[in-house]
C-alpha cells in the first residue's frame, strides 16, 4: 500500500518524501523487526491429539476495504481452530467501490478454497452480499452466513496491525472464538439483504457433500430517494420534483429498449409521481415506527396514530382520518398526508404554497397548506419559513435594532476652553425682506461648544463652501479656533474639511498657528442623532424665532439682531437645576462658563467710587473674576455632569445580530421598492463594542449607514428563529391540587 501510495504522487527516485510518509517508512521498518520473533508451529494442532480428530472444517473469512482486499482459511475441529493460508491485494489504482471490492474479495476467497478443499465442510465468510457467477461455479452446494466485522480475521488484511500487537494475536491464529462452537454463530435474515432472494441461491447437488459459508456484515439499507438527491441542495420544490422526475424516469429508461424509451417532455402524472415518491421516503424516515406497527413488526400503537387516526392510503402513504368524511371537499382536504414540521421537504411545501398564493400572510398560508397535506404545530412552522421570503421582507421586513446609548463622548465630559470641540450645523432656509420689496434666502450657522453647550450664531447668504468658511473665520476671530469639529456629511462641510485641511497644512498657517489645528470629524451618513448635542440647538433656535418673528418677514439687519438675542438667551439657558428657593444659588448657565457672568444682567453692583478704582481694587477684582470663574467650573463638573445620567434610558437591544455579507435595503425617503441594496462590508464598533454603524459596498461605491436604517432581507443563523420546540402541557393550580388530595385519600 505503500509502494501504492508512492506511485500515485509520481515521485521521483530522488526526491525527499514528505514528513507523513517517512514516518509511515519508519513505523513500517519497526514492525519488520518484530516479525523476526514471529513463530508459526509445524502442526495445525498438536500431534498427540491428532488421532481422536474425526472431521475438520475448512472456514474462510473475506474483507476488504478501500486500500486492499483479502481473505484467510482456517481448519476447525470441534475443539481447536488453526490458521491454514491468507492472501491478500492491493486495491486496484482506478477508483472502485467497496462493494466490488467485496466482491473481488469474495472472489479471492472462493479460489482459494478451491485450491484448499480437502475435508467435507467447508465454510466461508465474507463481506458481500451479491456473488458473481465465478464464485457459484466454484463453491457450489454452499451456504452464506453473517459474521461481524469485529470478529472477521480477514480485516486485520485490509487494515494492517501493528507487530507488537500481531504478535501472539489469537483472532489472526486461530479465528473467532466463537469458530468452533456452531451454536454461537452469528445469525443472518436472508430477506435483510436484497429483494430478490433468488440472487443467493445457489443449486445443491444432492450427490455433493454439505457445505457451510458465513457472510462478515449486513450491508443492505433502506433504498430511498434521498439516497440519490440531496434535498439540502434544493431551494425550490419545483425544482426538487421536477429533477426527482427526470431521475425516476432516467431509471425507467434504462430498463426499456432505445425506441421504447421517453423523451418528451414532463406529463402530470410524472410529477405527481416524484411528489408522491418524496412524501413516502420523508414519511418513512421520520415516522418509521408507525410503518413498524402497520408492518406487524410492533404491536405497540405509536401515539400519533391514536391522535391522528393514521392510516395507508392506496399509493402506500400515511394519511390522516379526521370527522369530516362526508364534507363536500376534496379527497386530499378530508384525509391529508402527514408530514412532519421540521423536514426540509416540509420547508420548500409550506414556501411553495406561500408564493404561489401571491405572499399571503400566515392564516392564507396555512389554509392552503391543509387542502393537502397535515403538518404538526403547523402555525408556527409556517411563521418561521415565511419570515425567511425575501420578497416579503423587503416589503415588510423591520430594520435591525439599535443597542443601548452608547456613553457619552470624552469630548462632551472634559473641562476646557470652551469651543475647543464644537458642532456645526445649517438651518434654514429663512426670508429677508430686501430694499426694493423682494425676498432672499438666507440661512443660520450654529456652532454649539460640546462641553459647554454655549452657541454661536452666524448668518449667511448660502450654503456654498466659501460663505461657510467666511462665517467660520468669524466665528474663530470670536470664540478662538477649535480644534475638533462635528458635523454631518453636508457637501458644505465635506468641502470645507479640504479647504481647512489644506490651509492647515501650508507652511504660513501652520506658522501662524504653531502647533493648533482644527480637524473634522463626520458623523454617520443619515443619523443626525450621532449630532443630537447641536440638532437640539438647532430646534431651540427655530422655536425661538417662531415665537419672535412669526410669519413676518424682516429686513436683514432685524434678523440679525434677532439671532443675536436668541444666541444670548441661549447661553443663559439653565443647566442645571432651577431652584424655586431663593436663597440656592442661581443655576448654572454656558453664560457663566464663558464670562463668568449671566449675559442679560450685570455680575457685580456699582462701587462707592463711581468706578473709579485703585490699583490695588483693581487686582483684588481681577482675582474675584478667576474665583468665579474657578466656581462656576467646579459646579460644571459635579452638577451638570451628574446630572447627565438623569437622561439615560437602556431602551435598546444588545444582542446584535448584523454581520459581515448581509444584504441589506437602505432606508431612503423614497417608495419601499426603490430602495438600494448593500452588502455589510465592515462594521464599526463603539467604544463600549457595541455596533451602531456600519461600512456598506452598493453599486456606486462604499457608503456608511447606522443599523437602525438597515432593513435585512436575509435571516442569518443568529437571527433566525429556533425550532420548534414541545412544551410541556400546563395544568391548573386547582386541577393539580385536587389530584393531590385524591391520592392522599387513597393511600
Amino acid at each position: 500500500m505503500l509502494m501504492q501510495l508512492l506511485w500515485k504522487e509520481k515521485f521521483a527516485w530522488d526526491c525527499p518524501l514528505p514528513k507523513e510518509i517517512e514516518s509511515t517508512w519508519s513505523d513500517l521498518t519497526k514492525d519488520l523487526q518484530f516479525a523476526m520473533n514471529i513463530e508459526i508451529p509445524r502442526c495445525y494442532f498438536e500431534c498427540s491429539g491428532i488421532t481422536d480428530i474425526e472431521t475438520a472444517e475448512l472456514h474462510i473469512f473475506t474483507d476488504s476495504s478501500q486500500l486492499a482486499y483479502g481473505t484467510c482459511a482456517y481448519l476447525v475441529t470441534e475443539k481447536e481452530s488453526a490458521l491454514v493460508m491468507a492472501k491478500n491485494r492491493v486495491a486496484p489504482l482506478k477508483s472502485v467501490t467497496l462493494p466490488n471490492l467485496e466482491l473481488m474479495a469474495a472472489l479471492l476467497g472462493a479460489r482459494l478454497a478451491k485450491h484448499l478443499i480437502q475435508n467435507l465442510h467447508i465454510g466461508k465468510l465474507t463481506n458481500q452480499l451479491l456473488v458473481v457467477k465465478e464464485i457459484k461455479e466454484s463453491n457450489e452446494n454452499q451456504k452464506w452466513r453473517y459474521c461481524p466485522t469485529d470478529a472477521n480475521p480477514a480485516d486485520l488484511l485490509t487494515r494492517g496491525i501493528t507487530g507488537t500487537k500481531f504478535i501472539n494475536n489469537r483472532l489472526w491464529f486461530h479465528g473467532p472464538e466463537w469458530i468452533t462452537d456452531k451454536t454461537q454463530w452469528p445469525t443472518w435474515s436472508g430477506n435483510e439483504i436484497v429483494e430478490n432472494e433468488n440472487i443467493m441461491e445457489i443449486p445443491t447437488n444432492e450427490t455433493s457433500e454439505k457445505q457451510h459459508v458465513l457472510l462478515t456484515s449486513q450491508k443492505r439499507q433502506e433504498f430511498g430517494i434521498h439516497k440519490i438527491m440531496d434535498i439540502e441542495r434544493y431551494s425550490s420544490l419545483k425544482t426538487l420534483i421536477r429533477v426527482t422526475a427526470y431521475v425516476i424516469r432516467f431509471i425507467q429508461n434504462c430498463k426499456l429498449a432505445r425506441s421504447d424509451r421517453t423523451l418528451s417532455e414532463l406529463t402530470v402524472n410524472e410529477i405527481q409521481h416524484a411528489t408522491l415518491t418524496w412524501i413516502q421516503t420523508v414519511q418513512k424516515s421520520e415516522y418509521h415506527e408507525v410503518f413498524n406497527y402497520f408492518n406487524k413488526s410492533v404491536t405497540v400503537k405509536p401515539s400519533i396514530v391514536r391522535q391522528l387516526n393514521l392510516y395507508f392510503g392506496e399509493e402506500n402513504a400515511l394519511r390522516c382520518r379526521g370527522r369530516i368524511q362526508h364534507a363536500p371537499l376534496e379527497e386530499s382536504a378530508k384525509h391529508p398526508y402527514l408530514l412532519p414540521p421540521l423536514h426540509r421537504l416540509t420547508s420548500l411545501i409550506i414556501m411553495d404554497a406561500h408564493i404561489n398564493h401571491l405572499h399571503e400572510g400566515v392564516n392564507s398560508t396555512v389554509t392552503h397548506l391543509r387542502q393537502v397535506y397535515w403538518i404538526p404545530r403547523i402555525r408556527q412552522r409556517v411563521k418561521v419559513i415565511l419570515r425567511k421570503c425575501v420578497n416579503c421582507r423587503k416589503v415588510t421586513g423591520h430594520a435591525y435594532q439599535q443597542p443601548d446609548p452608547p456613553p457619552l463622548p470624552k469630548e462632551r465630559l472634559h473641562e476646557d476652553i470652551p469651543f475647543t470641540v464644537t458642532g456645526v450645523d445649517f438651518a434654514g432656509p429663512m426670508y429677508v425682506r430686501n430694499t426694493d420689496d423682494t425676498k432672499s434666502k438666507v440661512y443660520l450657522c450654529l456652532f454649539t461648544c460640546a462641553s459647554t453647550r454655549a452657541v454661536h450664531l452666524e448668518l449667511v447668504n448660502n450654503l456654498s463652501e466659501p460663505t461657510f468658511m467666511l462665517a467660520f473665520r468669524r466665528f474663530a476671530s470670536r470664540r478662538s479656533l477649535p480644534k475638533l469639529l462635528i458635523s454631518d456629511n453636508a457637501l458644505t462641510f465635506e468641502a470645507a474639511s479640504r479647504e481647512i485641511k489644506h490651509l492647515t497644512n501650508s507652511n504660513s498657517v501652520r506658522e501662524s498657528l504653531s502647533s493648533t489645528g482644527t480637524n473634522w470629524k463626520f458623523i454617520t451618513k443619515k443619523a443626525p442623532w450621532f449630532g443630537g448635542f447641536y440638532e437640539r440647538l438647532i430646534g431651540l433656535t427655530k422655536m425661538c424665532l417662531k415665537k419672535v418673528l412669526g410669519s413676518n418677514c424682516v429686513d436683514l439687519e432685524t434678523l440679525q439682531t434677532v439671532l443675536t438675542e436668541i444666541e444670548a438667551t441661549l447661553n443663559d439657558r439653565p443647566l442645571t437645576y432651577v431652584s424655586s428657593d431663593l436663597t440656592d444659588p442661581e443655576p448654572l448657565t454656558p453664560s457663566h462658563l464663558l464670562y463668568g457672568r449671566k449675559i442679560t444682567r450685570l455680575p457685580y453692583p456699582a462701587s462707592e467710587n463711581n468706578g473709579h478704582f485703585e490699583p490695588i481694587n483693581f487686582n483684588k477684582r481681577v482675582q474675584l473674576q478667576r474665583d468665579i470663574l474657578n466656581h462656576f467650573q467646579q459646579r460644571w463638573k459635579y452638577e451638570y455632569l451628574t446630572s447627565l445620567r438623569e437622561h439615560h434610558r437602556s431602551v435598546g437591544n444588545n444582542e446584535q445580530s448584523i454581520a459581515i455579507g448581509d444584504v441589506v435595503q437602505i432606508h431612503d425617503e423614497t417608495l419601499r421598492n426603490s430602495w438600494k441594496l448593500a452588502v455589510v462590508e465592515e462594521l464599526v464598533k463603539g467604544e463600549d463594542n457595541l455596533i451602531r454603524t456600519v461600512k456598506l459596498r452598493t453599486k456606486n461605491g462604499t457608503t456608511n449607514r447606522p443599523i437602525s436604517k438597515l432593513y435585512p432581507i436575509e435571516v442569518n443563523c443568529i437571527e433566525s428563529e429556533p425550532e420548534d420546540v414541545t412544551r410541556p402541557k400546563m395544568f391548573r393550580q386547582a386541577k393539580s391540587d385536587a389530584v393531590q388530595k385524591i391520592h392522599e385519600w387513597t393511600k
